[in-house]
């Protein structure tokens, strides 16, 4: 009998092996990665494939709890100054070199410094130093406690850790090289980005997956046609349109959570007559939210009219722009453009919802007169015009945002490098720069309800919805999972046989 049961558990080992082990996922993604220099991109596109190639300190579960990477413990001061994080054993880069604590100095140093361009030295704000203490422990020094910082540190791979040389020899732009459980073989631009097995990664036994093979597909129909023949077996999105049929077929999952992310239009605040706020609040008055989300999302998302989605501790539920017209065109008669004027609006090809908001915007802003064009540009022009402010309004999103400094630092805080807009308001700054020094909830939460209210009444961003996060894969896809954060992490996914 024991002979019996140790053939049965070997037989099941074997059975587990062949289903978990090996095999290249066909991945449909829907934007081309604008560069892959974790410091220098700002596009999430980018930071989409980097979640599987780079490490951070420490990173967030499936709950977006707290929990370690390459730092497996980590230590704050009595007093909030100093922040020292201890490296596990026996982690390689996917060359085969160790990693060491100077190697996670030099990636922050790099973050911090004005020459790289980072778009996220706002997250390490408040850091005065970072210097190894040995060769496996990294001290950060604060000039003031920040209770939201370590949560940063996880929350996407902006925060990765790289190696010097691959900065050096220039492929960190192409073949960023990192700890994580894949590394980049093959990066073709608008076509494909091959991610192979890192064979040093330091979880034993992971990833399953010997590859995963990443093919840009930036039309939503193709995306959809192509997982539901089989070409593909997990598609970042697919179209709105298509998920109610989706879940009726037994050959597809559609997976989907809340997102910590929403959806919005960005003003120009340096061009007339919109630098008005009076004329913004117009604009938000005027629309119809629930219209705009059900168009560009097919009921997909809740309709909002601040960032925090309903379902976060930290939402605040203020709702002052109660659609009408007749107080939309109050204002823009107290602005002094009651006969309206010309608006462009900028959508990109890269997220065809974007381009149903715009159309749907066109049409809600022509009873006050607003004369609205469109131009839709391609992903890479749209983020060069976004960010020489070449528009007057431009339709699109902000992801991956949990605490709720994410939501409101980087967009609106004075002179910060994602505050496209041009906003500035003396008093938010102040409580921006206050909430990342304030540790109890409830004291943050009132500093943050403050800044909400303030940004939305401005209005030099208008919120339109929070989406959910949706992938959809064949059945044969085991072990992943659509993330709150909309991470996407296939290190512990595979193919059924």
């Amino acid at each position: 009998m024991k002979r019996i049961l140790g053939l049965v558990f070997i037989a099941c080992l074997s059975l587990g092996f062949a289903q978990t082990s090996g095999g290249t996922l066909v991945a449909a993604w829907a934007q081309d990665p604008v560069g892959l220099d974790p410091h220098v991109t700002s596009a999430y596109s980018s930071f989409q494939i980097l979640e599987n190639v780079l490490d951070t300190l420490v990173t967030l579960d499936a709950e977006q709890n707290l929990q370690a990477s390459l730092a497996e413990s980590w230590d704050v001061s009595e007093d909030g100054l100093t922040v020292s994080f201890h490296l596990r054993d026996g982690v390689k880069f996917s060359n085969g070199r160790d990693l060491s604590a100077d190697d996670v100095v030099y990636t922050f140093n790099r973050i911090l410094d004005p020459e790289t361009g980072s778009g996220s030295s706002w997250k390490l704000g408040g850091v005065t130093d970072i210097s190894a203490a040995d060769a496996s422990t990294v001290v950060f020094t604060l000039e003031a406690p920040n209770p939201g910082l370590i949560t940063k540190l996880a929350v996407d791979k902006t925060m990765g850790i790289i190696a010097k040389e691959n900065v050096e020899d220039g492929t960190i732009n192409t073949q960023p090289m990192g700890t994580g459980p894949f590394m980049i073989t093959d990066f073709q631009p608008g076509v494909k980005v091959m991610l192979e097995r890192n064979p040093n990664y330091w979880q034993a036994g992971l990833p399953y997956l010997d590859a995963v093979d990443i093919r840009i597909i930036s039309d939503e129909s193709v995306r959809r046609t192509a997982l539901v023949t089989g070409d593909v077996d997990w598609a970042i999105s697919v179209p709105a349109q298509s998920v109610e049929e989706l879940k009726g077929r037994d050959d597809v999952v559609v997976d989907s959570t809340a997102a910590g992310s929403y959806w919005y239009i960005g003003v120009n605040l340096g061009r007339d007559p919109i630098s008005d706020a009076k004329v913004r609040q117009a604009i938000s008055y005027a629309i119809n939210r629930d219209q705009i989300a059900e168009a560009a999302t097919f009921g997909q998302a809740q309709a909002t009219e601040e960032p925090i989605p309903a379902s976060s501790a930290w939402s605040f539920g203020y709702a002052p722009y109660e659609e009408s017209l007749d107080k939309a065109k109050s204002l823009l008669a107290e602005a002094g453009v009651a006969d309206g004027f010309e608006l462009e609006i900028m959508p990109t090809t890269q997220y065809e919802e974007s381009i149903r908001i715009a159309q749907v915007l066109q049409a809600q802003l022509a009873p006050l007169g607003i004369k609205a064009s469109i131009r839709t540009l391609e992903w890479a022009e749209w983020l060069e015009e976004e960010g020489a402010g070449n528009y007057d309004t431009y339709v699109c999103s902000w992801n991956v945002l949990v605490d709720p400094d994410d939501y409101y630092y980087a967009q609106h805080h004075t002179g910060e490098v994602f505050n496209f807009t041009g906003y500035s308001n003396a008093s938010v700054d102040e409580l921006l720069d206050k909430g990342r020094l304030t540790q109890d909830f409830a004291e943050r939460k009132a500093i943050y309800e403050q800044v909400n209210k303030q940004i939305v009444d401005d209005a030099p961003y208008i919120y339109l919805y929070n989406p959910l996060n949706i992938n959809a894969y064949r059945l044969n896809v085991q072990g992943y999972a659509a993330r709150p954060d909309q991470a996407i992490r296939f290190v512990n996914t595979w193919l059924e046989n």
